[in-house]
């Protein structure tokens, strides 16, 4: 698939994210299909990126830039957290928590864009 395709298909996957973690932090009762949407999403935003990685020009094999990896760590992150915060918060910080995880998806957005290191 080309570049663009993949492109496309990671900010779709990244919107869908942020809806369904929303939805989780935000709404009174949230059903298993949230839940399980997140992590799907999740996950189709990883394999979109890695196709981002294929595309320009990072072979296998080779060592990836700092930024690359700063980013999977990221995504780890707030893959984990997700669900695990949304379970377990409960209260005014329940509210925030939505905003940690925009904050942290800005960082990443800032490594891809500007590839810094």
């Amino acid at each position: 698939m080309p570049y663009e395709i993949y492109k496309l298909l990671h900010i779709l996957f990244i919107f869908s994210f942020i809806l369904l973690v929303a939805a989780n932090f935000y709404l009174p009762e949230v059903g298993k299909g949230v839940k399980i949407g997140t992590g799907v999403v999740s996950l189709l935003i990883f394999v979109a990126g890695m196709g981002l990685i294929a595309r320009i020009g990072v072979n296998h094999g080779e060592p990836w830039d700092w930024w690359i990896k700063l980013k999977i760590v990221i995504w780890l992150i707030i893959a984990i957290a997700t669900p695990i915060l949304g379970k377990r918060m409960q209260g005014d910080i329940r509210k925030m928590i939505p905003w940690g995880i925009l904050g942290l998806m800005v960082v990443a957005a800032y490594l891809a864009i500007y590839k810094p290191f």
